[in-house]
């Protein structure tokens, strides 16, 4: 339960900078106290440092307005027999979603095109798709086959934590 706490003020600290820093321990230690004073103080609680139930309503409250603001929806890998691989020349609504979190790559690291987002699977998306397989060690073949695609929402979903 304290490690869910303290995620919550590692969370919320996102939203109100001023809250004291807390790292996740599990241990009710002398910086969550702290940090939890400070919040039962922002919100005209009284300042005992203690976890009672109205400061753990809020403390959720707090959580879920942070996840609802800045929390995207998690992506899902595929594990379907029906999983058609995406290739050179394909158009499918997939392909807007590739290129979005291709996309993303680029923002974050300096050695990913930016595409332009649309449903064409176009040579510039195939060279992305290179790069990502060869940078990932699968087989560079520029097919999203249901690896590619795995390894892709995976990697993608771990840059998302660290913004």
């Amino acid at each position: 339960m304290i490690s869910e706490i303290q995620q919550y003020l590692i969370n919320i600290r996102n939203l109100y900078p001023h809250l004291p820093k807390v790292e996740l321990t599990g241990v009710y230690d002398e910086a969550t106290e702290s940090a939890v004073r400070a919040f039962q103080i922002m919100k005209g609680l009284p300042a005992t440092g203690s976890l009672d139930l109205v400061t753990l309503d809020e403390l959720a409250r707090e959580n879920n307005e942070y996840i609802m603001r800045y929390q995207s929806p998690g992506s899902v890998p595929v594990s379907s027999p029906d999983f058609e691989e995406i290739k050179l020349g394909d158009r499918r609504d997939i392909v807007y979603t590739l290129k979005i979190m291709l996309n993303h790559f680029n923002r974050r690291y300096k050695n990913y095109a930016k595409l332009e987002i649309n449903d064409l699977y176009d040579i510039k998306t195939q060279d992305a798709i290179r790069s990502f397989q060869a940078r990932s060690m699968l087989p560079v073949t520029g097919i999203v086959d249901m690896d590619t695609w795995n390894t892709l929402v995976k990697i993608y979903d771990t840059c998302r934590l660290y913004r």
